[in-house]
């Protein structure tokens, strides 16, 4: 069982979390603020897992908190742009939006293929990344 202290950035962002209040997801699906600086600590977490030395071997409930929270999120932001959708992220322009959802869809692909690109690759910089 994967120790949930380890990550907490990542596990906050589930309802029924003792510290969901204030999460990057909580203030995304309850108000659609994109808050980057939770956002941030979420993808520093998706980033040490993607460069952890066990990385070849997440077991299913690590595994299965990530898959959920990218599927969320990226709900989300379908339903930004869904002109048929009351759903809108409140803060960020469509082109932030996209930027940032690039950066979410590159930290789950190194994840699960290894290949964590340096920071340095992005125009949008994680700042708790140096």
């Amino acid at each position: 069982m994967e120790n949930k202290s380890e990550y907490v950035d990542l596990y906050r962002n589930f309802p029924g979390s003792e510290k969901w209040e204030g999460s990057f997801y909580e203030k995304l699906a309850e108000y659609g603020i994109w808050d980057e600086n939770e956002f941030w600590k979420l993808h520093l977490d998706l980033t040490h897992i993607g460069r952890s030395s066990n990385a070849d071997n997440i077991n299913k409930e690590l595994s299965a908190s990530i898959v959920k929270i990218y599927v969320r999120v990226s709900s989300l932001i379908i339903a930004h742009f869904d002109t048929a959708d009351i759903f809108s992220i409140q803060n960020l322009s469509h082109a932030q939006i996209l930027a940032y959802g690039e950066r979410l869809n590159m930290a789950i692909i190194g994840i699960f293929s290894g290949e964590v690109l340096d920071e340095s690759s992005f125009e949008l910089k994680n700042p708790f990344i140096k």
